[in-house]
């Protein structure tokens, strides 16, 4: 649900496609590779820093993503981190120590995640924007 309605990876792909020279594919050609070929050992390869990006850009709007679990998913005792917090709000007042404290927390794995992976960041977004 979440893949197949997202724009900015659309564009992000067509970027690093339009950034890939078509010499690579008929040096290719010419050395005999068929187009299955072309696509695994070529463009594949060069398509990595926008596939990190991609994945990481998308996964951080997904593990934030507060108003699709809470509509879709029942309620039962699986939820979501973000889902899970609204719990400590109630109709007489809210728990805010404990939704600050989780809030800390829940944000550590984002926080893993973009620190090891932030060069393929931005290695990704400025190689695509220029040609």
């Amino acid at each position: 649900m979440y893949l197949g309605t997202d724009i900015i990876a659309v564009y992000i792909f067509m970027q690093f496609l339009d950034s890939i020279s078509e010499s690579l594919d008929e040096s290719a050609m010419l050395d005999g590779a068929s187009y299955w070929t072309i696509y695994w050992r070529i463009i594949l390869p060069l398509l990595k820093p926008a596939i990190v990006t991609v994945i990481i850009v998308k996964g951080v709007n997904i593990y934030n993503d507060f108003y699709t679990p809470f509509l879709y998913i029942p309620k039962t005792d699986l939820q979501t981190i973000s889902t899970a917090l609204f719990k400590f709000k109630g109709p007489y007042g809210s728990q805010w120590e404990v939704i600050c404290a989780a809030i800390m927390i829940a944000i550590i794995p984002t926080l893993v995640v973009f620190t090891a992976l932030q060069k393929y960041i931005y290695n990704g977004f400025s190689q695509g924007s220029v040609k």
